[in-house]
């Protein structure tokens, strides 16, 4: 069984303006998310009938019913969460947890994890990490919790009980296990270019390899963490990196890898087209300061999360609509 910490915060206006900046001039898509986002409504129709759900709702009932998990510590605007979805909370049958975005990391918590409020602020994904962990039962026992993001409401829990069994032999020696979800080289169908590297991860891949023997992958929405194994300072900085194909962010990367004792991997990605799933592990374990694995996996429904584009909005809206066609069940349709 296992303590699920579903983060649901969410940026200040500032820099969510920024982020719209890049998304705008760096990807030439509009943005269109002015809210808080895991309230963001999406309306299909059901055997005639509309239902309209926020972006929260569905990965929290994939989560509510999952026989796994058993317990949800739930990380954001608390008050807007229990104001929109109350009537829904009230029949969740395992035990909730609710941290607001905005409260304190407790002392003892800082004392243990040596936490550096100038790297990992209250309100920061690190913070938020941090404080749901702290809430749950696998802080009282030292061990991992399933780690999910609230943008990816394709996400279901026969993938999560999947990556689960697979992963439970990692997390002996790991702090962090992984779903890399391999996909198209070229693009995924919310027209995304993935991450290509090689693999040499030990787990077979049967998919489409660049002309460089390459697979594509992307992150997928969940992972398992014990963060009693790794810096957790580092988490803000891992996350503001995960959009690699951005030019500013390489370079961000490069001088992160440089120091790390890895220098040269944007000339290994671009130019030799080398760089290898074992090679990123290794680059994460070093920066985390604790083993870091990624899982090789089908699924690439699980990456597919709304950032706040109206592309992403009207594909997942359309991908939603399929799932009422071919298997409300298996998507905690209620």
């Amino acid at each position: 069984m296992y303590s699920a910490i579903l983060l649901a915060g969410y940026d200040n206006k500032r820099k969510v303006e920024r982020y719209r900046s890049v998304v705008q001039d760096v990807y030439g898509e509009e943005f269109i998310e002015t809210g808080y986002k895991p309230m963001r409504e999406f309306s299909l129709t059901r055997k005639g009938e509309k239902i309209s759900k926020p972006l929260l709702q569905f990965t929290l009932e994939a989560l509510a019913a999952d026989p796994v998990i058993e317990e949800i510590v739930i990380v954001g605007f608390i008050r807007q969460i229990r104001d929109r979805l109350s009537g829904y909370l009230e029949t969740i049958d395992k035990p909730l947890i609710f941290v607001d975005q905005n409260d304190e990391i407790d002392q003892q918590v800082r004392r243990d994890f040596s936490i550096d409020p100038r790297r990992t602020a209250k309100d920061s994904i690190g913070g938020n990490f941090i404080k749901g962990y702290a809430a749950s039962r696998a802080w009282a026992a030292r061990r991992e919790a399933l780690f999910v993001a609230s943008d990816s409401p394709l996400t279901t829990a026969d993938f999560i009980n999947r990556f689960i069994d697979a992963a439970k032999p990692l997390m002996e020696t790991s702090a962090i296990v992984m779903p890399a979800i391999f996909i198209d080289p070229v693009k995924d169908d919310l027209g995304r270019r993935p991450l290509l590297l090689l693999n040499d991860s030990g787990y077979p891949i049967h998919a489409k390899k660049d002309k460089h023997g390459r697979n594509g992958f992307r992150l997928s929405s969940v992972m398992l963490c014990n963060p009693c194994r790794i810096n957790v300072n580092s988490i803000n900085v891992i996350y503001s990196v995960r959009k690699a194909l951005n030019p500013r962010v390489q370079m961000k990367i490069q001088k992160i890898c440089r120091g790390l004792g890895y220098p040269g991997i944007v000339n290994s990605y671009f130019v030799k087209h080398t760089l290898s799933v074992r090679q990123c592990e290794a680059i994460c374990s070093a920066f985390l300061e604790g083993p870091f694995r990624a899982m090789p996996m089908p699924d690439a429904e699980t990456t597919y999360d709304f950032d706040g584009t109206r592309r992403e909005y009207e594909e997942i809206k359309r991908m939603l609509g399929d799932t009422l066609k071919t298997g409300e069940k298996s998507r905690g349709w209620q």
